[in-house]
């Protein structure tokens, strides 16, 4: 146990110094990865790491003005479901819904930061109407093939590891990936500024003012649909597994 706690301070310390989490989100960040290298071993931690370090390195892709600090909830939203499928080892379910979440919250960060990046304007996972890059619920054919590509690598690390097998790990990514922007399309919150009538995530509008809503549920925000859909990679992959 005591390795267990330093090691996982010290890789949120790192993280923490380098930019990639604010200094609440290296306490989550230390206790996600506490909980998973305590009941699921090395292996588990080396999965979870992998999925840090190349979310990370996504980041800092040109052009950006900076690597951005991942918050407690961002990290909560992407790790609390391999968390506790990691508390629930030895279960047979655990090891899949693991590498599951894992792989959808992979699949999603890259498919977002490529993406936004490379893969031009965004159309609508719904209907397909173009939207404003970095619109909930807008996808690009570079981006989904990114996502894709992050979900067999998953997959393809957690079969070297002995976590879960390539093809239902990579396939719960991909699906995980897909109820992010299905969900990011029809339930998430959206806002639209009274002032400026810019359209946001968050009821704060850039320019200050406060937005009303303008469809979907007030409380779902980027960080629950990023909860539900690595809840949706987990039980995806278990259900793949069998």
């Amino acid at each position: 146990m005591p390795g267990a706690l330093v090691a996982a301070t010290l890789l949120s310390a790192v993280a923490w110094r380098v930019g990639a989490l604010s200094a609440d989100g290296a306490v989550a960040g230390a206790a996600v990865g506490f909980a998973v290298i305590l009941t699921g071993g090395w292996s588990w931690a080396g999965l979870l790491l992998a999925f840090v370090v190349a979310g990370s390195l996504a980041s800092r892709l040109p052009p950006a003005a900076g690597p951005p600090r991942r918050t407690t909830r961002q990290v909560l939203a992407n790790g609390t479901v391999a968390a506790l499928a990691a508390l629930a080892h030895p279960a047979a379910w655990a090891a899949p819904g693991f590498a599951g979440a894992v792989a959808a919250a992979w699949a999603d960060t890259w498919s977002s930061e490529f993406g936004t990046r490379y893969g031009g304007p965004p159309r609508r996972v719904v209907g397909l109407q173009p939207v404003d890059p970095g619109t909930s619920g807008g996808v690009t054919a570079l981006g989904s093939a990114a996502g894709v590509a992050a979900a067999a690598l998953c997959g393809l690390l957690a079969a070297a590891f002995g976590i879960a097998p390539v093809p239902s790990t990579a396939a719960a990514g991909v699906l995980g990936a897909l109820a992010d922007s299905l969900l990011g399309a029809t339930v998430q919150a959206a806002f639209r500024c009274t002032r400026c009538g810019r359209r946001g995530e968050t009821p704060r509008c850039a320019c200050g003012a406060r937005g009303e809503l303008e469809r979907g549920l007030r409380w779902l925000d980027n960080d629950a649909v990023n909860l539900l859909a690595t809840a949706v990679g987990a039980l995806a992959a278990v259900a793949l597994h069998r």
